[in-house]
């Protein structure tokens, strides 16, 4: 019987089973060499795919992603109130979406970034958030932690 191997943003769960690393590199398939990941990595990739995409954007599953977008641009609900809206979509997400994970935490911290342009009087506001999930491995118990860091709307111009 042939080996199957399941995309890293896949949760198919079963015990040694090889991950392919995204994004693929389509320029070396040839005999079957494409890039492996860990499981760790694996759930790392998964994390941040439903961390960057929108509820609605994949056919069939709408409650797949985060309220990140639907919340990028609206500058009247309070930081701590955006925070908390973002830190329930994710465990949600996560907990239904990423089956490998329990006992799931979700950091959310929105604060705003100043970059001064040279050459121009100008300077742009951002947000950034800083995003960590920590939980335990259902397979071995052992702790899992991720954390990056994702830039938001210029808030002016």
């Amino acid at each position: 019987m042939k080996e199957k191997h399941y995309l890293c943003s896949l949760e198919k769960q079963a015990k040694n089973m090889d991950y392919l690393k995204v994004p693929l590199d389509f320029s070396s398939p040839i005999g079957g060499k494409l890039q492996r990941c860990s499981s760790e990595e694996s759930i790392a990739q998964h994390i941040m795919i439903l961390i960057t995409s929108h509820y609605g954007e994949v056919v069939g599953k709408y409650d797949y992603g985060s309220s990140i977008w639907e919340l990028e641009f609206n500058q009247l609900v309070k930081i701590s109130d955006w925070e908390e809206n973002v830190k329930k979509s994710l465990i949600e997400t996560i907990e239904r979406f990423e089956k490998r994970l329990k006992d799931i935490n979700v950091s959310v911290v929105l604060s705003e970034v100043d970059n001064d342009i040279k050459n121009r009087n100008n300077t742009h506001i951002r947000r950034k958030a800083q995003i960590s999930v920590s939980g335990k491995l259902k397979t071995n118990e052992m702790p899992f932690n991720f954390s990056t860091l994702i830039y938001i709307s210029p808030i002016s111009q």
